[in-house]
């Protein structure tokens, strides 16, 4: 088999409902020179299935049905497996693609050889596939390390860690941690390695339902059940929240420290972690400072001017736009 430029590693568990659909997605990209690695943890749906039935019919896909649970954490670390490929990329089992993302990103990432990862502004999707919105976070790029791990550290939503990845950065980053949160980590240290460009189409389709990991995750804040994210992300890994909170801080001193940069830079960095730490830990010990993390998102956030035209041209055509998806 011809050595792929991009490897895409896809954890699913229990997926069945929205698989089908992100698989022909991905399938049909007009970049075709990848190769799909599909790791299934141990789902007692129609997931496997699927993936057997896509595995048959094209040769870049490549299924792995887990003897046990891996947890999250596990199941995302399984499937990076880029071999010599000079690109990596992972996939939600929910989340379709525009059909020229993967070319987008891929041009932007031969074009600038500094470049860590390429994405683009994220579509907010239903279970229908109906366009909901855009994602307004913050945005990652920028010309500075400390920029960007400030960036990292304050964003809410952290979809670029679905983007086109350079494998060296990713291989420097990896693995993802036990701890609730730990792709987080994962994704600053790639961005303590370089920038990310981000494509002027929103050509990511992020898929808001009911099903989804993500919808667990917030009734389980909302409830103040904490063991049941961790549970979900590490099942052999007992952790609470303060924990939790002070290991992934130790983890991001251990990458400033780790990674190259200015000693500037390093002090700025370190400078904005002891800033973050200690407003995050008032926010969530006594609820202080939830004002000041939205005027972040307000004053601080990378514009996206095509958005605004995508959303409008995407309203009037919603049965395009779910046909795409």
């Amino acid at each position: 088999m011809v050595k792929p430029k991009l490897v895409i590693g896809m954890p699913v568990y229990n997926g069945a409902t929205h698989l089908a659909e992100t698989l022909e997605s991905i399938l049909g990209q007009s970049f075709s020179d990848f190769h799909l690695l599909i790791s299934d943890n141990g789902s007692t749906d129609a997931s496997g299935d699927i993936c057997r039935e896509f595995a048959s019919k094209d040769d870049r896909v490549a299924y792995h049905l887990q003897p046990e649970n891996l947890g999250v954490s596990g199941n995302f670390n399984y499937v990076f497996k880029p071999g010599e490929a000079p690109y990596f990329k992972w996939a939600a089992h929910d989340d379709p693609l525009d059909q020229n993302y993967l070319a987008a990103c891929m041009e932007r990432m031969e074009s600038d050889p500094a470049l860590a990862i390429a994405h683009c502004p994220s579509v907010q999707i239903d279970g229908d596939g109906e366009l909901i919105g855009i994602y307004d976070d913050l945005g990652l790029s920028g010309g500075r390390v400390s920029e960007r791990f400030w960036r990292i550290l304050w964003t809410v939503n952290i979809y670029e860690f679905y983007g086109v990845m350079r494998t060296e950065m990713v291989r420097k980053a990896m693995p993802i941690d036990v701890f609730f949160g730990a792709e987080r980590n994962v994704l600053g240290d790639i961005l303590l390695q370089g920038d990310i460009a981000y494509i002027d189409e929103p050509l990511f389709l992020r898929r808001d339902h009911e099903e989804a990991v993500t919808a667990m995750h917030l009734d389980a804040k909302s409830e103040g059940d904490f063991d049941r994210m961790q549970k979900e992300f590490a099942p052999k890994v007992d952790i609470g929240s303060v924990g939790t909170s002070v290991v992934k801080t130790k983890a991001y001193a251990g990458s400033i420290l780790r990674f190259p940069m200015p000693i500037q830079e390093r002090i700025a960095c370190f400078s904005a972690l002891s800033d973050w730490f200690v407003r995050s830990t008032l926010q969530r010990t006594l609820g202080v400072g939830r004002d000041h993390h939205w005027e972040l998102q307000r004053t601080r956030r990378i514009a996206h001017p095509n958005c605004d035209r995508y959303v409008a041209e995407a309203m009037k055509e919603k049965p395009a736009l779910a046909e795409s998806a």
